[in-house]
């Protein structure tokens, strides 16, 4: 009977998967998140596998690719790739966590119990990683709330999208369901390669690179999450009797054979990479340089197992969140992806709430330093100008009234001056030739003899429409 309906559950499942087209963002509708579901199509996937919900389940993760992997175990309790999910943020530079406050995301190897599981967290859903470890403890290392949680926003965790972090919250609680008591979170800075390993070998962090890289190796030969322990401040694994034991012999010769290869390609890559091969990146500058690479079309071509919406009505809404309250809303969203007018959303990391904080706090500062300064020198403000403008006076219009009469009544006597003058200047001429001085006093007479003679011709006004009487001289009123 069981064979039955594990059967057709899987025929509706594959139909669910043949009607959805794959390149459509789906929908998916939360009712109760805690206990929330696979969604059918990571359900087909498990059932394809051959894999148990309820079986256990382990975690990696990577820095540098931004990645979060969930294995799950199988009937033989080795364990397979189940999902890939990117991470949205991660805080700091590559390396361990050392002390509280420094911001960077763990790297090491962690336990989450059930006691860890936040279901009523602001980030929709979120665990406690579990730092610090017995290995942080043993170099004094403290901390705490250091969270693998949704909303995709940075806060010195490692954060991912609400659908993501619901996948990763589910698969968790149906393997503690299962028995399982605790899952293993693996943190690393990057895959452990030996192409990695030799571009990264100047780092200050190489000791302890190498240190976890057993771990990782450990896993790639076995596909199962290694015992882990610390002795003298170190990270051992699979020990049989504990610190002073060796580790059993198939994995010892197993692990032989495997660094022999890694040795080999560990070589080669180092005489390919230099010192300067490869410098650690701030986390404003690696952000920064993220969003370039996205303004240029370049996006990371990252797996992802959870690229749908979440229509949540009791989900907080954030900025960077992928949950919605409505259909509505998430419709909307799936025709922006289809459109190609979808909202990128750009969140900030911690460091660049920083620096923005200092770069204001700086700029503010400086202007505090100039107005002092200015403030010192007493440096005089300017005032209106003291100097009055010279009033022009105002020009009588001449209107051919008494004003125009006076003008032309001295316009007249100039040239009746100027007329005398001249007549002058000839008599003095005709007097200065060989006249005598009778003829010189008959020039003068008949010089004045044709003065009187002619006669006076009236100025003549301009006509106008409006013609004014004519009005007397103000000398010939008397």
């Amino acid at each position: 009977m069981r064979v039955w309906t594990g059967f057709a559950i899987a025929v509706v499942l594959g139909l669910l998967a043949g009607c959805t087209p794959k390149d459509t963002l789906q929908i998916e509708e939360v009712s109760d998140r805690t206990q929330h579901p696979l969604p059918p199509k990571m359900q087909l996937k498990v059932a394809q596998m051959g894999l148990s919900m309820s079986s256990p389940i382990m975690i990696r993760v990577f820095k540098e690719e931004e990645v979060m992997e969930v294995w799950k175990a199988n009937a033989s309790d080795r364990y397979q790739l189940i999902a890939t999910y990117p991470i949205c943020a991660w805080s700091g530079m590559l390396g361990p966590k050392k002390k509280e406050g420094d911001r960077q995301a763990p790297e090491g190897f962690y336990n989450i119990t059930p006691g860890q599981m936040n279901p009523h967290s602001q980030y929709y859903l979120s665990f406690d990683i579990g730092y610090p470890n017995k290995y942080d403890r043993a170099f004094g290392r403290g901390g705490r709330n250091i969270m693998v949680h949704g909303a995709c926003a940075s806060a010195g965790c490692y954060s991912m999208s609400d659908a993501a972090i619901l996948q990763i919250y589910t698969f968790a609680r149906e393997a503690f369901a299962g028995g399982q008591k605790s899952f293993q979170v693996e943190a690393f800075p990057f895959r452990m390669t030996a192409d990695n390993m030799a571009k990264h070998r100047f780092s200050e962090n190489y000791e302890f690179w190498k240190n976890i890289k057993t771990g990782y190796d450990y896993f790639e030969i076995t596909h199962r999450p290694p015992n882990v322990d610390v002795c003298s401040r170190k990270y051992v694994f699979d020990q049989v009797g504990g610190c002073n034991s060796g580790t059993p012999a198939d994995l010892t010769a197993a692990y032989a054979s495997y660094s022999k290869t890694y040795d080999a390609a560990f070589t080669v890559a180092s005489a390919k990479y230099d010192q300067n091969a490869w410098k650690d990146t701030p986390e404003f500058d690696r952000k920064a340089l993220a969003r370039q690479a996205k303004r240029m079309g370049k996006k990371p071509q990252v797996e992802n197992d959870a690229d749908y919406v979440l229509v949540d009505p009791t989900a907080k809404p954030t900025p960077t969140s992928d949950a919605v309250p409505s259909y509505e809303a998430a419709y909307a969203k799936v025709e922006a992806r289809k459109n190609g007018t979808e909202k990128e959303v750009i969140w900030l990391s911690v460091a660049e709430v920083e620096a923005k904080k200092k770069a204001a706090e700086a700029e503010q500062k400086e202007q505090e330093k100039i107005e002092k300064r200015l403030a010192k020198a007493a440096i005089p403000v300017p005032q209106a100008n003291p100097i009055k403008p010279v009033e022009q006076q105002p020009q009588v219009a001449l209107d051919g009234g008494n004003g125009l009469a006076l003008l032309r009544f001295w316009t007249k006597k100039q040239a009746e001056k100027s007329e005398t003058t001249a007549t002058a200047v000839e008599t003095d001429q005709a007097t200065n030739t060989s006249a005598t001085p009778e003829q010189t006093k008959q020039a003068k007479t008949d010089t004045k003899k044709k003065a009187d003679e002619q006669p006076v011709v009236a100025e003549q006004k301009p006509e106008t429409e409006d013609a004014q009487p004519a009005q007397k001289p103000f000398w010939k009123i008397w």
